[in-house]
């Protein structure tokens, strides 16, 4: 068998009880297609790196299991249909693993709100510092 992770962000209305079972349907067909499910763990709500369809957050959802290649492509059918799915992504960890040395994790089903850090403000008094004088005269650049 093959190890795999993959790493999908649903909807940020999505409710909690919704996510849940979401995360349990994608352990079912992981089982169903013969794969074998280490861990499924929700990362929570948190804030996307850039917007995706009009969403700033989402709801981090990570899965680890084995199964063979065309667990995958099943798997990967299954997110691309679920209309609450905004991003996806699933890796090939490692092409050859036995199952028997792989145990099951503790399933972490849990929506939690992640908080972020606040960004500092930045005034234009901040980049004055990057200011050299030259008041774009650039005939008096001098090349180093």
């Amino acid at each position: 068998m093959r190890e795999y992770e993959s790493i999908y962000v649903l909807n940020p209305e999505t409710t909690d009880s919704a996510v849940k079972d979401f995360m349990v349907k994608m352990k079912d067909l992981v089982a169903r297609e013969g794969g074998k499910n280490l861990k499924a763990d929700c990362w929570g709500r948190r804030k996307l790196a850039w917007e995706r369809g009009k969403h700033q957050r989402g709801v981090y959802v990570h899965h680890h299991y084995l199964g063979n290649p065309g667990l995958v492509a099943e798997y990967e059918r299954s997110l691309a249909i679920d209309e609450s799915v905004i991003l996806r992504q699933s890796v090939l960890l490692n092409k050859d693993v036995d199952p028997s040395t792989r145990d099951e994790q503790a399933d972490q089903f849990e929506v939690i709100v992640v908080r972020e850090r606040k960004e500092p403000q930045r005034f234009a008094s901040d980049f004055d510092r990057f200011d050299d004088g030259m008041d774009g005269n650039f005939d008096e650049m001098q090349e180093f």
